[in-house]
């Protein structure tokens, strides 16, 4: 008997709506059995957890960090000017932004880190070797160390300093951070930090003034030559007309009394007398005046040799080490050699000493004591990542872990008998 389409329509959605009910009355008892099963597995569920919990807290704490601080403080202008070109205002202190880009692109120098590792033998030392790696990865040490300024351009804006072309903000300081696996090494990568920067810009100092430095003494000497020779040249022309103005004088007695009458020059309007007695005195007193040209010529002739023995030795003492504070250290024994056999009494020679003296007294006060830390770096107490933070993510991994594990055997128990068909 033929079917009704009707018929057939009824059947087909009776049948889909009792698959629904079906499909919904599935899930609410899936949602239930996992509940219980949770209930169940809570020995898994919680050992599980507690797994989780450990392995996050052990990896926290052997991969966990921590982070040094330090405030580098520079301690006065420089490069540092010398004695003899000081001017009356005292340059600002630190260093020129101009000035400091060239010593950041020396002390991020993984070759310039290289010999100052080597100079100093830092093999072995765990946060040298530390910093060796850092500098030769290819982030380098330049996120490690921040340039601090006296004011941002914020603070010139609050304090309306913007039309003020004067005023200097050079480089003060520098912030230096770095993370390590133990407190004690994060604090010696930050004062070995300080102190490599610092002597990078030392040696940088010097080799650019010893780099011309011996040429610009040997030009001066040359010049200075000339200069006797050309004054030596004068003495000789004043001393050959004083000659003959005595000899005039001499003949003619009588030209003393004619001052009126002696031509001095001639003009459209007036003329000029001068006697022969007055010529010869103005003559001596330019003998005179040369005599002692010559004198202070000679004394900086001598005195810029002594200079040119000085820094021509600092200059081979710069070729055979690499490490500013090492030659900051050796002028004073440079000195006393170029000076040993000096005579200290004559006191053009003694000048010079004390100037020596007082330009290197002045480097050391400010690269090796002024330069120095004034805040920190602090020895850290905790690590950079929190142990309770670890703990608590241990916890929300292991418990998602759990009920995923429960859930699978679950959702496995009611289809595998359907997988199965």
């Amino acid at each position: 008997m033929p079917i009704e389409k009707n018929d057939m329509k009824e059947g087909i959605l009776e049948t889909h709506d009792a698959l629904v009910a079906e499909d919904k009355d599935s899930k609410e008892l899936n949602l239930t059995d996992l509940a219980v099963m949770l209930w169940r597995a809570r020995g898994l569920v919680a050992g599980i957890t507690i797994l989780a919990m450990v392995l996050t807290l052990t990896t926290a704490i052997l991969t966990g960090k921590y982070k040094s601080e330090g405030f580098f403080q520079f301690g006065g202008a420089i490069p540092i000017m010398p004695v003899a070109d000081k001017l009356a205002k005292e340059p600002p202190p630190g260093i020129a932004l101009s000035n400091y880009k060239r010593y950041e692109a020396v002390y991020n120098s993984a070759e310039k880190y290289s010999d100052f590792y080597v100079q100093n033998k830092l093999a072995g030392d765990v946060s040298a070797e530390s910093l060796l790696q850092k500098i030769n990865s290819r982030e380098g040490i330049s996120n490690l160390i921040e340039p601090i300024f006296p004011f941002t351009k914020l603070d010139a804006k609050k304090l309306g300093m913007e039309s003020n072309k004067d005023e200097s903000n050079n480089v003060i300081g520098l912030r230096i951070n770095y993370v390590a696996t133990t407190p004690d090494m994060a604090r010696s990568a930050v004062l070995l930090l300080g102190r490599y920067v610092m002597d990078a810009i030392i040696y940088q100092n010097y080799s650019d003034m010893l780099r011309f430095k011996d040429i610009e003494i040997s030009t001066k000497i040359t010049k200075l030559d000339n200069d006797i020779i050309e004054q030596n040249e004068k003495l000789e022309e004043l001393v050959r007309k004083n000659r003959e103005l005595k000899s005039i004088i001499s003949r003619y007695p009588v030209s003393t009394e004619q001052g009126a009458r002696q031509v001095v020059s001639v003009t459209e309007e007036t003329a000029r007398y001068l006697s022969p007695t007055a010529q010869l005195t103005t003559n001596e007193v330019e003998v005179a005046e040369t005599k002692e040209k010559l004198i202070k010529i000679r004394r900086d002739k001598t005195q810029t040799v002594i200079l040119g023995e000085y820094f021509g030795k600092t200059k081979d003492m710069l070729n055979g080490t690499k490490s500013g504070e090492s030659v900051l250290r050796g002028l004073e024994p440079i000195k006393i050699a170029t000076f040993k056999d000096k005579d200290l009494d004559n006191e053009v020679i003694k000048e010079v000493f004390n100037r020596i003296t007082i330009e290197n007294q002045t480097a050391s006060s400010l690269y090796l004591q002024k330069s120095r830390f004034i805040a920190g770096p602090d020895l850290p107490q905790h690590r950079t990542t929190s142990l309770l933070i670890a703990l608590l993510t241990g916890l929300a991994l292991g418990f998602i872990l759990a009920v995923g594990v429960v859930g699978g055997r679950l959702w496995w128990k009611n289809n595998s008998l359907k997988l199965q068909k």
